[in-house]
């Protein structure tokens, strides 16, 4: 079957695994809501717009063994580039999360259709602003840019894995909370504040129920700081996904 494919048709599977890779596994395309056609559609239309930019300097053959290998390095480096946009999403999920519990609404959780997973409302919330902030931004031109680069800094066939990697991945990983505390500070530290107050007034006055009383006063003043501070965290979520081009060329360089 591979013979009859050719030069093309070799080289246009080697593209379309990484395109692929990258796209499927993204929280937007990743939906058990988006058709399975409609992936494969917009893999092919994107492998397709790569197809006369991107070069490949390995001698493609029909050998099954070699081209499984080819198809397995695409693969890894399509996770590793969507391993790193989905840190971005992180960020903002980890902000969402932490101020969902200081207000109560961890307590009531419902089923997510981005991270297949239960989450509170203003977990869900932040996470719709991202994509929001994504498409707003032209994020996935980004994306695409990244992976054009990809293909030039780290052309097809020359996949090594060494130490450096690894370490840059712990360490992205490892700002996940940092960067997601920045985005949620004017939540957080506001209602470290209410607790604060809510605390010396359980002390002043023991017959109140501060717990039960405290609940929708937090949400409440979540709301207003919310809406209020939406010019401050959409500048800050799109800054994170504006540099996505160059950390995934930067990624690249620790595969070569």
């Amino acid at each position: 079957m591979l013979t009859s494919l050719g030069a093309d048709g070799l080289k246009f599977i080697i593209i379309f695994f990484r395109v692929a890779s990258v796209l499927w596994f993204l929280p937007i395309f990743s939906l058990r809501s988006v058709p399975l056609p409609f992936k494969i559609g917009f893999s092919l239309s994107i492998s397709l717009l790569l197809f006369d930019v991107v070069t490949i300097n390995v001698a493609l053959n029909s050998d099954p063994y070699f081209m499984a290998l080819l198809i397995l390095k695409e693969v890894f480096i399509g996770l590793t580039i969507s391993f790193f946009v989905m840190t971005l999403f992180a960020i903002v999920y980890v902000a969402g999360e932490v101020a969902a519990i200081q207000t109560g609404f961890s307590f009531a959780r419902v089923m997510d259709p981005f991270t297949m997973s239960q989450s509170s409302v203003l977990e869900q919330l932040l996470n719709l602003l991202a994509i929001m902030v994504f498409f707003a931004i032209d994020a996935h031109h980004i994306l695409i840019k990244g992976i054009l680069l990809s293909f030039r800094e780290l052309p097809v066939g020359t996949l090594t894995l060494n130490e450096a990697l690894m370490n840059h991945i712990v360490g992205l990983t490892s700002k996940i909370f940092s960067i997601g505390l920045k985005i949620g500070a004017p939540i957080i530290v506001t209602l470290f504040v209410i607790e604060i107050a809510l605390g010396l007034l359980s002390k002043l006055i023991p017959q109140v129920n501060v717990f039960i009383e405290g609940m929708p006063i937090k949400i409440l003043i979540t709301m207003m700081i919310l809406a209020f501070s939406l010019s401050v965290i959409v500048p800050n979520i799109a800054a994170i996904f504006r540099g996505m081009d160059t950390e995934i060329l930067r990624i690249m360089r620790f595969m070569v």
